[in-house]
């Protein structure tokens, strides 16, 4: 924003900047809107009754226990009354869900574009990775009051709607930079009040497209108790706190938390929180990069309870689109016993999991571990079952993958045991590159297996000469057509 000389004094025009605001009490293009992902329920993990949730509190700590409801969980809107809709402000927007009157053009100030001692202009401010101002620091006494004043005249609302100003958002942004306690604490005081919505003004900016940024900075900005304050505000009410996890700007803005609570005991109101509507975030596109967050960026003890969560619902989300990526996550991170045992449970159900759409890519990457435990429980669990999953698009890549390890021999005496059905896999649009497959690892190693599999094929080579067949009859024959007798 270019420079706009004022012409009274800096305080006046702070005022008359935040006057125009245009503040009323009704509002404009309300839409109703729920903060969730269409997946918005709970499955047990043993596929029975829903389950629900009920608070405890254990030493002054919010937990959450899942208990047993007979109903589907939908989950209600983190803003019952109103939306957070588009938050452009320029040349008369609309602000949606705020209380800015329709077609007003909203003046936003902005400390850089004010003259006088407000702030220095060429000494106290550079270009921000925000794309906007930094504040390196407040010159004196005076300008800090003046500052105190200017924020002081942002109240509920109109301190939400400053915030969800793109302008707006980078002069706090700026000023929470210069890490003046003082500073700080206004606008700490702020965030914790509810705004006209009955919603703690937090929780209205860490969804917002430019608020998100301001609760950013503010929580690098926080000493140790206000630190405390904020997250339990954010995690002390469940329903809420998933709203938040499962939107674009609230998910990062968690993700902001959980990178600041690193390290701190008060990380686990997050992972309470987390297990407690596990399922529901791991199989929710933006929810699970919380999840991620976490294990990525905590140690094993802080996400233990993260560990077991995702090891009790193991088969739930390894058959869900989003879930089975995000436990593939989870196995990239898992160490020791929950490891051994999460793998375990996983190459149990390998016969169930293979012939899944999802299930599948998780089969693979176990055996892409070359753990031999687990890979020769994999080939053992789907012996008798090698023909009909070497048909499916996913469950083909697996049986190469089992014709890769030393019990191969498994796989290829399944394939013998019926001509028909190997002719049929033969023949198959994913089968027949397991045959290839078999052919080639038998050949390369010198295995007798590998002139079994030729003895059994070469009689019905006219019947692979066409469809998909063709790959596995010009493997056998050099591509030479056979002659009819």
């Amino acid at each position: 924003m270019s420079s706009v000389a004022a012409s009274g004094s800096p305080l006046e025009n702070l005022v008359l900047s935040v006057d125009n605001l245009s503040l009323t009490e009704g509002r404009t293009d309300i839409r109703n809107r729920q903060d969730l992902s269409p997946r918005n329920y709970l499955l047990a993990a043993n596929g029975g009754p829903l389950p629900g949730f009920q608070e405890t509190r254990i030493n002054g700590l919010p937990q959450y226990l899942a208990g047993l409801a007979n109903s589907t969980l939908v989950l209600s809107s983190l803003f019952p009354q109103t939306t957070w809709g588009s938050n452009s402000l320029g040349n008369g927007g609309n602000f949606h869900g705020s209380r800015l009157q329709p077609g007003t053009r909203s003046f936003v100030p902005n400390l850089n574009s004010l003259s006088g001692p407000v702030l220095d202009e060429g000494k106290s401010f550079a270009v921000s990775n925000l794309g906007g101002i930094e504040y390196s620091r407040v010159q004196n006494q005076e300008e800090l009051n003046n500052v105190r004043i200017f924020l002081g005249l942002l109240q509920g609302d109109s301190f939400v709607n400053y915030c969800s100003d793109r302008d707006g958002s980078i002069t706090l942004h700026g000023l929470l930079r210069l890490r003046n306690p003082e500073i700080t604490r206004e606008v700490y005081k702020k965030v914790l009040v509810l705004s006209s919505r009955g919603v703690p003004i937090v929780c209205e900016l860490m969804l917002d497209q430019h608020g998100w940024h301001v609760f950013a900075e503010l929580i690098d900005s926080l000493n140790y108790q206000q630190l405390k304050l904020i997250t339990y505000e954010i995690t002390k009410d469940l329903y809420p706190f998933i709203s938040l996890a499962v939107h674009r700007h609230g998910s990062n803005s968690i993700k902001k938390l959980i990178r600041a609570l690193s390290g701190s005991s008060l990380i686990s109101f997050v992972t309470n929180n987390l297990c407690a509507a596990f399922y529901l975030i791991m199989t929710d596109r933006t929810g699970l990069y919380v999840v991620s967050e976490c294990l990525k960026h905590l140690s094993a003890e802080d996400n233990k309870l993260l560990y077991e969560a995702a090891i009790s619902c193991c088969l739930d989300l390894a058959i869900d689109h989003d879930g089975s990526i995000a436990l593939i996550r989870v196995i990239n991170t898992i160490q020791g016993l929950q490891r051994y045992r999460l793998l375990d449970i996983l190459s149990t159900n390998a016969v169930f999991l293979s012939q899944d759409p999802e299930g599948n890519y998780v089969i693979q990457k176990v055996l892409s571990l070359d753990n031999p435990v687990f890979t020769q429980k994999i080939c053992h669990q789907l012996r008798g079952y090698y023909a009909a999953i070497s048909l499916q698009k996913g469950g083909s890549h697996i049986v190469e993958k089992c014709l890769g390890t030393e019990w191969k021999s498994w796989v290829i005496e399944d394939f013998l045991s019926n001509t028909n059905t190997l002719l049929h896999v033969a023949r198959g649009e994913f089968g027949n590159y397991v045959i290839q497959k078999a052919f080639k690892v038998t050949k390369k190693s010198g295995s007798p297996l590998y002139h079994k599999l030729l003895l059994r094929l070469q009689p019905h080579l006219s019947i692979l000469q066409s469809g998909y067949g063709r790959n596995v009859f010009n493997l056998i024959t050099g591509g030479q057509s056979v002659k009819k007798v």
